[in-house]
């Protein structure tokens, strides 16, 4: 009956462990959200702690501590410029996973990890493993991998052949590829090359999506966006063109059919 009992209340401490670990892990998306983001830290420290607890009797951890890890993973790396810390919540990601499900994005964080500090040749074993854990997930690494070769590495023309690849495959995550042609127009903006960043939201056009909804919200801000960059340059016509097939686009994103409205009106109010 005794051995009974201390096993009894081993699973419940190790479950209640397992809950508190992510119930701080909660914390430290909030605490993150309203800018306190040392205070997220030592949460996260602290509920890796609680985890660790759990994990030790084969508890699963669920979600928020997995996500909470990532996140955690990303505030040492970004905000306080601490790549061994960022590792750490990495590996515990890796640690946890027990699947590919969070062992891909485990990867992926390392990678980026790796990235910051420069040691491209690790970050590329992450996504070398990623490929190598199936058809489900390798596309996951496509993306990310030719940004870094572009870039961090500099490598302009093998950069840009992965990154054209990427971009037109529709198995890789299209927000994400949207995002990442959006930072290259950026990117091109600063450079002063205007050109340069209305060709790479014309890419938009060409890019295969699953759902027409998708594709419809993204042109919407990328017409918008060469509106803007048109109008920058004294090139009214041009501009109106921009904003007027954003305003239009039925399934665009409301807030870009707004701005582009409210841009096409002002620079008719003014001719």
């Amino acid at each position: 009956m005794t051995t009974f009992l201390i096993a009894y209340l081993a699973l419940t401490l190790n479950a209640e462990a397992a809950e508190r670990g992510e119930a701080l892990f909660r914390d430290v998306e909030q605490l993150s959200r309203t800018n306190q983001k040392a205070e997220a830290l030592a949460k996260a420290e602290e509920g890796v702690r609680e985890l660790d607890r759990a994990f030790a009797e084969n508890k699963k951890i669920g979600r928020y501590g997995m996500d909470g890890l990532r996140l955690a993973a990303r505030l040492a790396r970004e905000d306080f410029l601490n790549h061994e810390k960022s590792l750490f919540f990495c590996g515990k990601m890796a640690e946890y996973a027990d699947g590919d499900y969070w062992r891909v994005p485990a990867r992926l964080e390392t990678a980026l990890t790796y990235r910051a500090m420069g040691d491209f040749e690790r970050a590329q074993q992450q996504y070398d493993a990623i490929a190598a854990a199936g058809e489900r997930y390798a596309p996951s690494s496509l993306l990310p991998q030719a940004e870094m070769v572009f870039f961090e590495m500099h490598d302009l023309q093998r950069g840009r052949n992965l990154l054209d690849r990427a971009l037109m495959n529709e198995a890789v995550n299209g927000r994400e590829r949207f995002h990442s042609l959006r930072n290259c127009a950026q990117r091109a903006l600063a450079r002063g090359q205007r050109d340069e960043a209305l060709q790479w939201y014309a890419m938009l056009e060409k890019l295969p999506f699953g759902q027409a909804e998708e594709r419809d919200r993204y042109l919407s801000q990328a017409w918008y966006e060469m509106g803007k960059i048109e109008e920058s340059r004294g090139r009214a016509n041009q501009a109106k063109s921009y904003y007027r097939q954003a305003m239009e686009r039925e399934g665009g994103e409301m807030r870009f059919r707004v701005r582009a409205r409210e841009a096409l009106e002002s620079i008719q109010y003014f001719e």
